[in-house]
């Protein structure tokens, strides 16, 4: 990814990208020297294609980089249609779209895995992948199909980045070519969805009443938003202080927008401890609520 916007930016440009997004995305272009304009973010439906239209009419945007299939950390899911709208609205002004596919396997035969490439005929989508979030966490292994740029990109990892492992990557070829790798995605897929099922009851029966959770299809995380514009940050400190963390709102987004917000991952063990740890965040942000 970090190839990809050296290809199509220089320092001080603008990139737009959904918000809330993954505090990485933000991080990375803080080192590259980009601007970040945030696009508000459908939690089902992913970036608002009208927002993003406007974002384009009046600043200067130089590049997308999105997440149309469960996005991190709302887990929303754009539409064939929206995919394709949102390929074609930046065709029309040159724009490249960065897409990230990392979690696109999760939703297993689901046909809304179909990545925004898929309704490319120009060359204006670079799409990066990895399977550290589907194979195994320790395998820091991905890729790029870059379109037009794919010249570029290829002289810029040979000047800066480092080599790759090819035993590596032969012994992960041959993993993807064996029948397996499907029948594991749905497993993992139906164990997700009934880890985080099982999450958003716990939510519901410990957190402060007027709690809004996200409901993904699938994924590793879940968006909460508390109520009274409570302070997540102020929750994550007394939580810490017990041994237990989570992402604070704040770290999602460049603005204020989310400091009532948190973001949890379930991509771990999922044991009775960190069911209670799960209650016991509620229950702090219960006494947090009540002033105590």
């Amino acid at each position: 990814m970090s190839l990809c916007l050296r290809a199509v930016t220089r320092p001080g440009d603008v990139v737009a990208l959904e918000s809330p997004t993954h505090f990485g995305f933000l991080d990375l272009l803080e080192s590259l020297n980009l601007r970040v304009l945030e696009v508000p973010t459908h939690p089902r439906h992913g970036m608002s294609l009208p927002a993003l239209q406007l974002a384009l009419d009046t600043q200067p945007v130089k590049v997308v980089l999105s997440v149309p299939t469960l996005s991190n950390p709302l887990g929303a899911v754009m539409k064939h249609a929206d995919k394709r709208a949102l390929v074609q609205m930046l065709a029309a002004r040159q724009i490249p779209l960065i897409e990230d596919v990392v979690f696109n396997d999760l939703l297993a035969s689901d046909q809304r895995r179909k990545a925004a490439k898929a309704f490319d005929t120009e060359g204006g989508v670079m799409v990066c992948g990895s399977f550290s979030k589907t194979v195994a966490p320790g395998l820091r292994l991905g890729w790029v199909e870059a379109g037009r740029w794919k010249d570029r990109i290829g002289t810029l990892k040979r000047v800066q980045g480092g080599t790759t492992n090819v035993v590596l990557e032969q012994a992960l070829a041959d993993l993807l070519s064996q029948s397996g790798y499907e029948s594991r995605m749905r497993r993992l897929s139906t164990l997700m969805k009934s880890r985080l099922q099982e999450a958003r009851r716990l939510i519901r029966d410990h957190f402060p009443r007027g709690t809004w959770v996200s409901d993904p299809s699938v994924g590793y995380t879940l968006w909460v938003e508390l109520p009274g514009q409570l302070d997540s940050m102020v929750l994550f400190q007394r939580c810490m202080a017990e041994g237990i963390t989570f992402g604070p709102g704040g770290l999602f987004t460049a603005t204020d927008r989310f400091g009532h917000c948190l973001r949890l991952s379930f991509a771990g063990t999922w044991t009775d401890r960190e069911r209670q740890a799960l209650a016991r965040i509620g229950e702090l942000a219960r006494q947090l609520q009540d002033g105590a």
